[in-house]
C-alpha cells in the first residue's frame, strides 16, 4: 500500500459520518488510521442497522466511512483511558474529532489542552455550526446545519410544494473531503514551520460555501433565489421525460451557443429562427411555451433515441438515474469509482472510493471496517505499551 500520506499516523475520535469520513479519506490516501471507540457500543454508526438505516447483515454505512482503519476500544472519559489516548497521540501526526467542542473541553481533549504537550500535532475538528458563536456547542446533523439552515433545502423542488429531503451524509461526505484537504495543507505547513496546527470545518460553513453562488447574489444585490422548479428561464437547462418514462437533464448554460445543434438534435430546424425562441432574450420571456413544446416533443420517442440524438450533436446532458442505476453504471467501473474489499463475512463487498487520485502515489482501499476494539492490543503494543501496562489499563476500566 502506497499513497501520498503513507507513514502519517492518524488518531480519530469520531462518530457517525463527518469525523470518520475525514479519516476515511486520509486512510484512502495512505495514512495509518486508528479509530478510538467507546467500549460501550462504539461509534453510534454501528447501531444504524438497529435503527433501520442499514441492512442487518452488513452495516454499509459503517463500512463505507470506516474502511481501512483499526479500532481501539478506550473509554477516554476515564483517567486511564485518557492517559492511554495521550500516549497514542504522542506518536501521531493528526488527531481528528467531530465531538462537540464542549464535550472535548470536558474531556480535556480540546486543542488548548493538547497543543501545549503536543506542539507538532495537527488537530482537526468538525462540528455543526462553527468554532465560535452562539451555536458553537449545538448538536447537529447535516440535514439541519448543511441542508436546511443554509438555504439549500428551500432552493430546490417545485414552487408551492414541500422542500425536498436530503439523503444521508450528503454534507458529511463533503465536510470529510474538505477537512482531509485542510489536514494535508497543515501537514505541509508543519514541514516548513515545525509546528502543528488547529484546522476546523463545520457543516454549516461547508453548506454556506456550497450555496455561495446564490448567497453571493443575495449579499450583493439583496433578495434571494426563489424556487422555479421546471419553469426555468432557460429551457435548455431543465429536466424532461421521454416516452418510456425515463428522465434526463439538459445542462446547456450557454443556450445560444447550443441552440442550433439542439434544434438539429430534436429535428426542429424551423425552431431555430422562430422569433419566440431564437435568442436568449425572447427565449427567456417565452420559456413556458418552449418547455411545453419540448415536453410534448420528448414524449414522442424513447430515452435511447434521445440519447443518440444528443450525443450526435455533442450536447451537454445526463440521464437522471436512480441509486440502483448509478450503482450499476458501467462508467463507475471505467473511472474506478468502486472498490472491492474482502469482508469478515467471507464476502467481497463493493464500496465507493474517495474521489481524489494521485498519479505518482496510487492507493487502494486496504480493508473493510473493523470490529469494535478489534485492534486494541495490537495498536497499544505497537505504540510501546507493555502487556503489564495493558493489564493495568484493563483493571482501571480503560477498556470498559
Amino acid at each position: 500500500m502506497v499513497g501520498p500520506l503513507s507513514g502519517v499516523r492518524v488518531v480519530e475520535l469520531g462518530m457517525f459520518v463527518a469525523g470518520p469520513a475525514t479519516s476515511c479519506v486520509l486512510g484512502d490516501w495512505g495514512a495509518d488510521v486508528v479509530k478510538i471507540e467507546n467500549p460501550a457500543g462504539g461509534d453510534p454508526a454501528r447501531a444504524l442497522a438497529a435503527l433501520g438505516l442499514s441492512a442487518k447483515d452488513i452495516n454499509f454505512g459503517m463500512e463505507n466511512y470506516n474502511r481501512g482503519k483499526r479500532s481501539v476500544a478506550l473509554d477516554v472519559q476515564k483517567p486511564a483511558g485518557r492517559a492511554a489516548l495521550l500516549r497514542l497521540l504522542a506518536n501521531a501526526d493528526v488527531f481528528v474529532s467531530n465531538w462537540r467542542p464542549d464535550a472535548l473541553e470536558r474531556a480535556r481533549l480540546d486543542y488548548a489542552s493538547l497543543s501545549a504537550e503536543l506542539p507538532r500535532l495537527v488537530y482537526a475538528q468538525a462540528n455543526g455550526y462553527g468554532p465560535r458563536g452562539s451555536m458553537r456547542d449545538t448538536a447537529a446533523f447535516d440535514f439541519a446545519a448543511y441542508w436546511a439552515r443554509t438555504g439549500a433545502q428551500a432552493s430546490l423542488g417545485e414552487p408551492h410544494e414541500p422542500p425536498p429531503h436530503q439523503r444521508p451524509a450528503m454534507g458529511d461526505a463533503q465536510v470529510g473531503l474538505g477537512l482531509a484537504g485542510a489536514i494535508s495543507a497543515a501537514l505541509f505547513q508543519r514541514e516548513r514551520s515545525g509546528h502543528g496546527e488547529h484546522v476546523h470545518i463545520s457543516l454549516y460553513q461547508a453548506g454556506m460555501w456550497m450555496m455561495s453562488f446564490d448567497l453571493s447574489a443575495a449579499l450583493i444585490h439583496g433578495g434571494g433565489y426563489r424556487r422555479t422548479g421546471r419553469q426555468s428561464p432557460n429551457p435548455l437547462w431543465n429536466s424532461y421525460r421521454a416516452q418510456d418514462g425515463r428522465w434526463f437533464e439538459l445542462v446547456m448554460l450557454q443556450a445560444d451557443r447550443y441552440w442550433t445543434p439542439f434544434c438539429r438534435a430534436i429535428e426542429k430546424p424551423d425552431w431555430e429562427h422562430d422569433p419566440r425562441w431564437a435568442t436568449i432574450g425572447p427565449r427567456g420571456k417565452n420559456a413556458a411555451s418552449l418547455i411545453a413544446a419540448l415536453d410534448a416533443l420528448f414524449a414522442e420517442r424513447p430515452f435511447d433515441a434521445w440519447r443518440a440524438a444528443f450525443d450526435k450533436e455533442a450536447l451537454i446532458w445526463a440521464p437522471i438515474q436512480s441509486i440502483a442505476e448509478s450503482a450499476a453504471d458501467p462508467l463507475a467501473r471505467e473511472v474506478g469509482v468502486i472498490a472491492s474489499v474482502p469482508h469478515r463475512s467471507g464476502r467481497e463487498i463493493e464500496i465507493v472510493r474517495s474521489p481524489v487520485e494521485f498519479a505518482r502515489a496510487p492507493h487502494e482501499v486496504r480493508s473493510a471496517a473493523p470490529e469494535l476494539g478489534e485492534h486494541t492490543e495490537e495498536v497499544l503494543l505497537e505504540r510501546g505499551f507493555t502487556w503489564d501496562e495493558i493489564s493495568a489499563l484493563r483493571e482501571q476500566g480503560a477498556f470498559g
